[in-house]
């Protein structure tokens, strides 16, 4: 073999060579690049799958509150329906008590306007009671006047005339000549109504019928008592005029 033959072979093992060594060194990066893109989409579908896990996840957490807020909305119209029926019930019974106080109160007033009108007739029969005891006591019927005074003291004990009736009482006894009963009418008023009108004409009553009596130390007494304690009165005056006047 001659020399330039074997230059020729030795250039063509040598370009075979530098191929072959190409041809395999592409081989591995085309490898490597697979490799990796394998890696990227594994990656990339594990963050998919991750994302998937915790929309997922999300989702049913959304679906949770919505069905708490589903619950929550049922029970707040359960709820509202108690708190319509409550209001209602509510309402009807402030009616019927708003009902009862009128009804209770139109019967007060019923009652009250009855007591009035029965105190009205009742003042009215005491007052007519009164007049007519005292007319007998002016027209000189004290037997009469003496009954219907008693009567009237009976009938009325609470009566704001009580003094003045037991002061005609008195004076229809005393004119009688009953002076013992006289006496006990006319102290009734002095010793229970000394502060009433006829109190001091009382008195006056008191000192004619110990004079009457033929008893002058306790007429006077009677008299000076009247001019002492009521000075202001028309009996003081009388009084005063049978102090002066001759024995």
């Amino acid at each position: 073999m001659t020399h330039f033959k074997k230059s020729l072979i030795a250039l063509a093992l040598l370009a075979w060579s530098a191929h072959s060594q190409a041809g395999l060194f592409d081989d591995n990066v085309a490898r490597q690049q697979v490799l990796d893109l394998t890696n990227k989409v594994q990656t990339l579908q594990q963050q998919n799958q991750m994302r998937i896990d915790q929309l997922e996840a999300g989702n049913k957490q959304i679906l949770n509150l919505v069905r708490q807020i589903e619950l929550q909305k049922d029970e707040l119209a359960k709820l509202n329906g108690q708190n319509e029926v409550l209001q209602f019930n509510l309402n009807e019974a402030i009616q019927r008590q708003k009902d009862l106080y009128i009804d209770l109160d139109n019967r007060l007033r019923a009652i009250e306007q009855g007591k009035a009108e029965i105190k009205a007739g009742q003042q009215a029969s005491e007052q007519d009671s009164f007049d007519a005891a005292v007319a007998l006591v002016q027209a000189k019927k004290f037997k009469d006047a003496s009954a219907a005074l008693n009567k009237f003291v009976a009938e009325f004990p609470k009566s704001d005339k009580l003094p003045a009736a037991q002061y005609w009482l008195g004076t229809s006894y005393a004119m009688s000549k009953d002076y013992k009963s006289a006496t006990s009418a006319f102290k009734n008023v002095v010793e229970n109504a000394p502060t009433d009108p006829k109190a001091a004409d009382a008195l006056l009553g008191l000192a004619s019928v110990a004079a009457a009596m033929n008893d002058k130390k306790t007429s006077r007494n009677y008299l000076i008592t009247i001019i002492e304690q009521y000075p202001q009165s028309d009996a003081a005056v009388r009084a005063k005029k049978a102090l002066m006047a001759p024995n």
